[in-house]
């Protein structure tokens, strides 16, 4: 009669503590951006190419009469795509958005960020006078300073990031 009474008790405390975690549960799901693994692939097989070019002279010789210092640059750009397969594959995801705040690859390190640290997230444009380039980012303003993600890393448009950051943003400061 005794260990009925015991598991009724722990039956209770199971009812419990789901209860109190149906409370604790998510409000948002949680959004992530990364670039897409096709293009970390083909970054992948293009170094791998370039590299293989380089490194083979009569492969170098065929693909374009490639003299000793060509092959030098073709083996830093193949090293260099390999350097953004790699980033890409390790750096995932670019930003991440849930309840407890935003997590962010800062260049090569990953930062936690809570939602009161943030003060505004937006999407915008730099611009290179000189040579007319313009890079669209998404701008994260926190307490700390400005945090860039640029489309190439979040492998989506910044203003669409933008709009939705600040939707899950504005839904959690109203419930």
């Amino acid at each position: 009669m005794l260990g009925a009474v015991q598991d009724d008790d722990a039956r209770d405390d199971k009812v419990t503590s789901r209860s109190a975690h149906d409370r604790i549960a998510p409000r948002v799901a949680p959004r992530v951006w990364s670039p897409p693994w096709w293009r970390v692939a083909s970054y992948a097989v293009a170094g791998a190419v370039t590299l293989t070019v380089s490194a083979v002279e009569e492969l170098a010789y065929r693909f374009g009469s490639l003299d000793a210092a060509g092959r030098l640059l073709i083996a830093v750009t193949g090293a260099g795509l390999l350097i953004l397969a790699v980033r890409d594959a390790v750096a995932r995801p670019a930003l991440r958005v849930d309840d407890g705040g935003i997590d962010l690859v800062d260049g090569i390190r990953r930062r936690h960020l809570p939602w009161a640290a943030v003060l505004r997230v937006r999407a915008d444009t730099l611009t290179h006078n000189r040579r007319g380039v313009h890079i669209r980012i998404l701008t994260v303003d926190t307490i700390d300073g400005p945090v860039l993600l640029s489309r190439r890393q979040l492998g989506a448009e910044p203003d669409r990031v933008a709009d939705a950051v600040e939707e899950i943003r504005l839904r959690l400061s109203l419930g």
